[in-house]
């Protein structure tokens, strides 16, 4: 069967239709012609399941250019335990409790999948890939109906199976990162030459140098991983708007220089425990460019051969830092100065 024919009858399967399909056709090259209503034949799932098999195949004939000891291949069979799938238009909130005002850990995109671990008052426990919580059972399918909508939807996609990975513009190790992917998150993939993974990153083509246990398979994507600790950094940075600058200072309420704010800050909303001078800090984390920068990222500035000053970014071209004697801490525009270096030291 085509792929258009299987993904006709995932969706048939998807709006809760029993087909049925003699073995010959399963085999036939052409469209599908003996689809119809009626007794679900023994055995359907089996059909599916050739069907991926035969995906993995093309995968493992085409001139990937990645070795075996370097990605694994699977479907989301291997992935997903209990497959649970995001039945929503936009996205699928996934809170740490199960409960309507309980915190936001996670998103589940429409059609994502997760792992169903238990039901708890019309409440799911899932896990997916970095994020494990709860969702609202009427708005996540599961069973028959999840993998019939796995089915229709499944792409060829890298799945990182390792702790972190640099994204870069380019295939080699000297291109600019664009920035980091890690455990569980999964991205479009389009080809791979030299253990190279060319892939859909934030709405460009990238590329990662594919890491051990890697795999590729046709499936669907993972949870989202919240990010609003970058957020809460920001909300929690800019209430000291105002505040004196102090030589020496570290304490934002009372004072502090522009070390010390960035350290006082990070410790306190982030959890991120920084060294205590500008110098020292740029050292830390690791460098990106500046069309990579997000919220809490900082920016070190020289006026002479060394570091003398940190900002810490907050978006839309602005940066925090406690300026001077005369303006304390303050917001202004993050290239008022070219920085001598960019570091992110938020996971």
């Amino acid at each position: 069967m085509t792929d258009k024919a299987w993904k006709v009858l995932g969706f048939a399967i998807a709006c809760g239709s029993a087909v049925w399909m003699a073995a010959a056709d399963v085999q036939a090259a052409g469209a599908v012609t003996a689809v119809t209503t009626g007794s679900p034949v023994a055995g359907m799932e089996v059909y599916m399941d050739k069907y991926q098999q035969s995906q993995k195949q093309k995968s493992e004939e085409s001139p990937a250019g990645l070795t075996q000891d370097k990605i694994r291949y699977g479907t989301f069979n291997t992935i997903f335990k209990n497959i649970g799938v995001a039945k929503v238009e936009d996205s699928l909130n996934i809170r740490k409790e199960p409960k309507n005002d309980a915190e936001i850990v996670g998103k589940l995109r429409s059609h994502a999948g997760s792992s169903v671990l238990s039901e708890e008052n019309g409440w799911y426990k899932i896990k997916s890939g970095q994020v494990t919580g709860y969702v609202y059972g009427e708005y996540l399918a599961t069973g028959k109906e999840a993998r019939a909508i796995a089915y229709y939807d499944m792409r060829l996609l890298l799945r990182v199976d390792t702790q972190t990975l640099r994204v870069r513009r380019q295939p080699n190790t000297d291109s600019e990162i664009l920035g980091r992917i890690h455990e569980g998150e999964t991205y479009r993939f389009l080809s791979s030459k030299d253990g190279w993974a060319k892939i859909e990153y934030r709405g460009q083509t990238a590329y990662a140098y594919a890491p051990d246990y890697a795999t590729i398979a046709y499936t669907i994507p993972e949870a989202e991983k919240n990010d609003d600790i970058r957020n809460q950094v920001v909300n929690y940075a800019v209430k000291f708007v105002g505040n004196p600058y102090r030589w020496g200072g570290t304490n934002p309420n009372t004072g502090a220089d522009c070390s010390g704010f960035v350290q006082y800050v990070m410790e306190h909303a982030a959890g991120v425990r920084l060294d205590r001078t500008s110098r020292q800090q740029a050292a830390e984390g690791e460098a990106i460019p500046a069309s990579s920068m997000e919220p809490g990222d900082l920016l070190f500035y020289s006026s002479g051969s060394q570091i003398d000053h940190v900002a810490m970014y907050i978006g839309k071209g602005q940066i925090i830092h406690a300026a001077n004697r005369r303006s304390g801490i303050k917001i202004s525009s993050w290239d008022y100065r070219k920085p001598v270096t960019i570091r992110r030291v938020i996971p």
